[in-house]
């Protein structure tokens, strides 16, 4: 998991980076922020699980949301690094949004699983004493 958390931090400081031209690039640079952030943390093996599952629900939220755009969405939308249409860039968000809730609930449920192995080893510590 660490080595995930590593290659998603580099991704959403990437995908961070080239928010710029979007036509409301502080809302998305802030949701990769937020993606980093996380992936940092759980990079260093310290995953926190509260901050991850509410980013998780928010962009899982904000996904379904706008996941209608991928019906029907034209194939360029996904194939070429250039904004061809208009009608390109909400299935792009789409996918994004899914990457990032995705994988903050990935970190949520990897910090949970830390929590209780933590807690069955306090809890057998102090039946033993």
């Amino acid at each position: 998991m660490r080595i995930g958390s590593t290659l998603m931090s580099v991704l959403f400081a990437l995908g961070a980076a080239v928010q710029w031209n979007d036509p409301d690039p502080l809302l998305w640079i802030a949701a990769y922020l937020v993606g980093m952030g996380l992936s940092v943390l759980g990079a260093l093996g310290r995953p926190h699980g509260l901050a991850s599952l509410l980013a998780a629900l928010v962009l899982g939220v904000s996904f379904l949301v706008i996941s209608p755009s991928l019906l029907g969405a034209p194939e360029e939308a996904f194939t070429s690094v250039k904004m061809q249409a208009v009608d390109h860039e909400e299935p792009r968000e789409a996918v994004g949004l899914a990457l990032l809730s995705g994988w903050s609930f990935a970190l949520a449920y990897w910090a949970a699983g830390r929590a209780r192995a933590s807690r069955d080893v306090g809890d057998t510590g102090a039946q033993d004493a």
